[in-house]
Formats: C-alpha cells, sequence, structure tokens
C-alpha cells in the first residue's frame, strides 16, 4: 500500500467523523431526520438522528479512486443509499417504491461489474440467469438484514466491520489491491460512525446507511469469491454475511409460519429486541456483546476454512443452530415475563 492510498484511507476516516458530529449537532437544533419515538420497534427514549449512513456515504466516494473496482462499486451503490435516504427524511416511502429504487443497485453491477455476479459454485459454472439472480437476492438480503439489526447500539455497525475486517485479511492474504483499498476505506468510514453509536448512541445508520453498507458490503463479498474461486468455496460468501442473512430468512419463516403475519410487517420480536427487554436491563449496547461474538468467531473459522466447502458448511449449519437456540430460550424469558406483567395487572 503506497502513501498516497494509505492518506485516502485517513481522509475516509477523517470525512466521516467530521460529517457525523455535524450531522448530529445540525439535526438536533433543526428537529430534522430525528428517529420516531412511536415507531413498533423503537429502543430509546430520546429523539436520535437516523442518518449516520450520510457520513460513511461520502466517506465512501473515495472509493471510487480505484478505477478497476471502487468506480462501478460506488455507482452502483447509489440508488440503493438513495431508496433509504428518502425514507430517512420522510418516513412515507413505501415499501415496495423503496424495493424499487434499490433494485436498481445490483441491477447495474450485473451490467457494468462482471465480478458481481457468481460465474462458478461448487466448483461448476452456472448459468448467467442464475448468478444475477443470486447477486440480486444475496444483495437485497444484506439490504433488509442490516436494517433489521439497526435497532441496538453498535449492532448493525459491529456486524459491518467484522464482515469488512474479514475481508480485508482475504484480500492481504490474496494480495488484491482492490479489495484492500475498499473493504479499507468502508472500514474506518463505519469505525468512525460506531464512535458515536456505541455503547451510547448519539446516531443511528438509519435505512440509508443500513441500504448502503448491505448491499457494498454483499457485493464485494461476491467480488471476493468471484476473483479467486481457485482459493475460496462459494460457500464463503453466506458464512461471511451469515448474521443479517440468517436474520432474514429467520424472521421471514418466523412471521409467516409462526406468528401468523406478513413477513413485511414490522415487529418487535427480533433477537436483539428479545435481549434487550428481557436480558440487557435497559443497557442498549449488551445485545451487541451478546450477538456478534457469534458472527466474530464464524468469520474468523471461516477465515481459516476459506477452502473447504465442508467446513464452511458445519459452521453455517452451527450458527444457525446456535441462533435459534437462543431466540427460543429468549423468546420464552420474554413470554414469561409478559405473563407476569399480565397478571400482576389483573390482580
Amino acid at each position: 500500500m503506497n502513501t498516497y492510498t494509505l492518506y485516502l484511507i485517513l481522509l475516509a476516516g477523517g470525512l466521516s467523523l467530521l460529517v457525523h458530529f455535524l450531522v448530529i449537532d445540525v439535526t438536533h437544533k433543526k428537529g430534522i431526520f430525528m428517529d420516531s419515538l412511536d415507531k413498533i420497534q423503537k429502543a430509546h427514549s430520546i429523539p436520535t438522528p437516523r442518518i449516520g449512513g450520510l457520513g460513511i456515504f461520502l466517506a465512501c466516494m473515495l472509493i471510487i479512486n480505484d478505477s478497476v473496482l471502487g468506480t462501478s462499486l460506488m455507482l452502483a451503490s447509489i440508488p440503493a443509499f438513495i431508496s433509504g435516504f428518502l425514507e430517512d427524511y420522510s418516513g412515507r416511502v413505501a415499501p415496495l417504491q423503496r424495493l424499487g429504487i434499490m433494485l436498481l443497485s445490483p441491477v447495474l453491477c450485473i451490467i457494468f461489474m462482471p465480478a458481481s455476479t457468481i460465474t462458478q459454485a461448487f466448483g461448476a459454472d452456472i448459468p448467467i440467469v442464475l448468478s444475477a439472480a443470486f447477486t440480486i437476492l444475496i444483495s437485497l438480503a444484506m439490504v433488509n438484514g442490516v436494517n433489521f439489526i439497526d435497532g441496538q447500539n453498535g449492532l448493525a455497525s459491529g456486524s459491518i466491520l467484522i464482515t469488512q475486517a474479514a475481508i480485508l485479511t482475504m484480500g492481504i492474504m490474496y494480495q488484491d489491491t482492490s479489495v484492500i483499498y475498499i473493504s479499507a476505506i468502508i472500514l474506518i468510514s463505519t469505525f468512525t460512525f460506531m464512535l458515536f453509536n456505541y455503547p451510547f448512541a448519539k446516531i443511528f445508520l438509519g435505512d440509508g446507511g443500513a441500504y448502503f453498507l448491505g448491499f457494498i458490503t454483499a457485493i464485494l463479498v461476491i467480488c471476493l469469491y468471484s476473483q479467486h474461486t481457485q482459493h475460496i468455496s462459494f460457500l464463503l460468501i453466506p458464512a461471511l454475511l451469515i448474521y443479517p442473512l440468517w436474520e432474514v430468512v429467520f424472521s421471514i419463516i418466523r412471521k409467516m409460519f409462526f406468528d401468523k403475519i406478513s413477513p413485511l410487517q414490522s415487529d418487535k420480536y427480533h433477537l436483539h429486541q428479545l435481549i434487550f427487554r428481557n436480558q440487557a436491563q435497559s443497557k442498549h449496547y449488551i445485545p451487541s456483546l451478546i450477538i456478534l461474538p457469534m458472527q466474530l468467531v464464524i468469520a474468523v473459522l471461516a477465515i481459516w476454512n476459506a477452502g473447504s466447502t465442508g467446513v464452511l458448511a458445519m459452521l453455517i449449519l452451527t450458527y444457525f443452530a446456535a441462533y435459534t437456540v437462543l431466540y427460543i430460550y429468549t423468546k420464552r424469558l420474554d413470554m414469561i415475563k409478559r405473563a407476569q406483567v399480565l397478571s400482576k395487572s389483573n390482580r
């Protein structure tokens, strides 16, 4: 890494730090971009700005210095960011409208970035249609997954930091300068945001930040795999993205088959919400300390076994099982607590 590249990475961190500081000051003075306190999934008691993604997005514009991958990746991410930022601004953008806008991002990737599609899986070529569909599915799942977990201090940004640290490590292992540079920019921009978000949240990512980080992280992992298929198993993709991806899949299954509600309907029964209500004792930083270590362990083991499909499959299934057991345990605590409150109110 040359001195100029290092300078740009440090500049991204400084820019992100400055923008977040200014955003917090301006939003409180003007009373704009504040998270609604009447949202069903709210987890805070005071108005908090929800446009932390603005500082990250602006800092990540320095990615375009990498003409090989960075320019296309950053340009493709713009619709994803805009779709979320519009919701942060107005709070009135319908889910289908947001979906339509954010769909432009993976479509642009497929058109302009061949590396963003899976051309090989398990050592065999797959049709371009399936490859494109996979890119769209994974990116949309990550966009929504990161948005789901942006409710407790440090949870969404911490998850992204773990994944980006893993990407950066593998970029160094395979001497992939584009991946190293892009991942380092995202990593330092997200880290400086986290300084304002953890342990005490002065700002949240918001939809714009969650959509942007979810999308760009998903595509970067896919590109890492596509450019190093001789060393990396296809299952490294879900292994490195495991927490947000499984949050989406698990939530859809839970809502459709157990809670009997629409998977598009917001609720307050995500794992981090249950932990906050029943085990965190109103300490917003506790859910991150309970959930993120599981993702960190999977990420470390996945790096060590990046080329082993069997080991990665075992790691993924182990995470699914651990998450599900923790969810069932926490949900039971929540049910017991609610029953106790109801019993007291009926006396």
